[in-house]
């Protein structure tokens, strides 16, 4: 071995792979527009790694799909950060989607809660009770529709999955606008408190914080309306992100990108 590589050896023993790695992805993220290269990428972080280091480490990544090279040899290789936050989002929606409903094939659902959808005394109760019943009944009919609709069982999962797409390019039909419009009504009513007039100043308009606090009691009040229910869905979703199921999901749609939706 090479006295050169010896020494690289020794001195990148203070800092780990991972750390330099994290260092480099966040340095490409401040402009995901700009290609960059091994002396910039160099010059532009604060490791102990020599480039020979860093270059082992773009390879890496490169070989992770993390970044891309979009230069052609015999060129330098100038890399773009990969758009990971959108094949993050994709895969763990497909997978929370996957993993639920396969697993809530072994729920039992009794009738005391069954029995539950009907009028409350409050509003976010209210409107829970409509939107199950509302989503619940338009999602059996599109699937029995489409028995009606396609002979083919192949053509049937191609228009299932179109036609069970809860978001679309249409807002007013959208599930989550559905949501969204409930919650912006509470808002509003917790701003009239405040406001006889009963008018929304510019500075008082819906926030994120807003729109985050109330889905949270819409939450809660879900989960006392339905304990048993909400207990064995949470007990899903917190199975799924384990770190072995999620690596193992997210390694499935990596094989498989037609599994994902844009």
């Amino acid at each position: 071995m090479s006295s050169k590589r010896i020494a690289n050896q020794a001195i990148q023993k203070d800092e780990s792979n991972e750390s330099v790695k994290s260092k480099i992805i966040l340095f490409m993220l401040k402009d995901k527009t700009k290609e960059v290269g091994l002396a910039e990428i160099h010059r532009s972080i604060e490791t102990n790694y020599s480039k020979e280091g860093i270059n082992g480490i773009l390879k890496q990544l490169e070989k992770d799909d993390n970044i891309k090279n979009v230069t052609v040899k015999p060129k330098d290789p100038r890399y773009l950060v990969a758009d990971v936050e959108k094949f993050t989002a994709q895969f763990e929606a497909y997978a929370y989607k996957d993993f639920t409903s396969f697993m809530i094939q072994q729920l039992y659902v009794e009738k005391s809660e069954l029995s539950k959808i009907k009028k409350y005394f409050t509003k976010p109760e209210n409107d829970i009770s409509e939107m199950i019943f509302k989503f619940g009944l338009i999602s059996l009919q599109t699937i029995l529709a489409s028995y009606r609709r396609r002979n083919d069982p192949k053509n049937q999962e191609l228009w299932l999955r179109n036609a069970m797409a809860f978001e679309n390019n249409l807002n007013s039909a959208k599930f989550s606008n559905q949501v969204k419009t409930k919650l912006l009504q509470n808002i509003q009513e917790d701003k009239r408190e405040t406001n006889p007039l009963d008018v929304m100043p510019r500075m008082s308009r819906p926030t994120k914080t807003d729109y985050q606090r109330h889905a949270g009691e819409m939450e809660l009040a879900l989960t006392k309306m339905f304990p048993k229910m909400m207990k064995e869905f949470r007990g899903i979703e917190d199975n799924l992100w384990k770190k072995e199921t999620y690596e193992t999901m997210k390694e499935v749609c990596k094989e498989n990108p037609e599994y994902l939706l844009e």
